[in-house]
């Protein structure tokens, strides 16, 4: 075969090459766009998400007063939320590219930005007193409050008991809870001035706008996936078009996962916040024992 035979055939095969990729480019671009959602794993991420809310608000239960309301007292209360937040569609869509603890993502930043740290974070607003005890002081400064395990609660946020004096009197009467952003806490207060959690429905329009299931009918948890490829859909894209996203090309769904739990608290809470003293972080100044109170004024003990 002649030279410029050759380059002719060999031009002739790169242009067919270059189509041939061309054209398998836009097929595949074309299969993402109009790519169903994978039902399995929509369900798997409705499944996961409600079983890592659920059980993250099932720790604060020991924290959970025995009334279900506190009828003509004063009260304040603050909320927690869920969210919704973007991802990519590929995630779960049969046979893309598999993305790690895509169903679980959101749930997870629930529990570590909301859950454990809003409600932990209200024992903040509802306290009355606060004390600083070095370790060695830390039982005695408990007994001076005078606690009464049947009548008082400890509870405990990431507690580091090491160094702590006769911490055994106080182990078995802890109640601890998790804390996003609490370490080395205690608070001391009467069951009776315990919160009340509360799991409100959202309203029903809310529900619609934003396509939401019940996930859980106990906690009032709901969530939805939306395909934000679907014009259908194109009113959701609108939330987002602060965030020079090209929806056209970075193909997303809209995950979310919404609740309100309610943290109501009696206004008149007697709510004691112990921290413990380390070189690590300034805090203020040390309390000496002799500057506790008891929890409950002995005037009102005796009644």
């Amino acid at each position: 075969m002649k030279k410029k035979e050759i380059k002719k055939l060999k031009k002739k095969s790169s242009k067919f090459i270059d189509v041939l990729e061309s054209s398998l480019e836009e097929a595949i671009e074309a299969a993402r766009l109009n790519a169903d959602i994978d039902y399995e794993k929509e369900w798997q991420f409705y499944e996961k998400s409600k079983d890592a809310i659920v059980g993250a608000l099932e720790k604060f239960d020991t924290i959970q007063n025995t009334e279900e309301s506190f009828d003509g007292e004063p009260t304040i209360s603050f909320g927690v939320n869920g969210t919704m937040n973007l991802f990519q569609k590929s995630a779960f869509t049969t046979g893309d590219i598999p993305h790690l603890n895509a169903d679980t993502i959101l749930s997870q930043q629930i529990v570590y930005q909301n859950i454990n740290y809003y409600i932990p974070n209200a024992f903040l607003s509802a306290r009355k007193k606060r004390y600083l005890l070095r370790k060695e002081d830390l039982v005695k400064g408990i007994e001076k409050l005078g606690f009464n395990v049947d009548r008082d609660i400890i509870v405990a946020m990431n507690l580091n008991i090491y160094g702590i004096d006769d911490f055994q009197n106080i182990e078995e009467h802890i109640t601890r809870v998790p804390s996003t952003g609490l370490k080395n806490v205690l608070f001391v207060l009467p069951k009776a001035d315990l919160p009340i959690l509360k799991h409100k429905e959202l309203d029903l329009s809310e529900r619609k706008e934003h396509q939401l299931g019940i996930l859980d009918d106990d906690r009032k948890i709901y969530g939805s996936l939306i395909d934000l490829t679907q014009d259908a859909n194109a009113k959701h894209r609108e939330k987002w078009k602060n965030s020079n996203i090209d929806f056209a090309t970075d193909l997303k769904v809209q995950l979310t996962v919404a609740f309100i739990t309610e943290v109501v608290w009696k206004a008149n809470a007697n709510v004691v916040q112990i921290n413990i003293e380390t070189s690590l972080k300034e805090q203020g100044i040390v309390n000496e024992l002799s500057d506790i109170e008891k929890l409950v004024p002995k005037k009102e003990s005796d009644d």
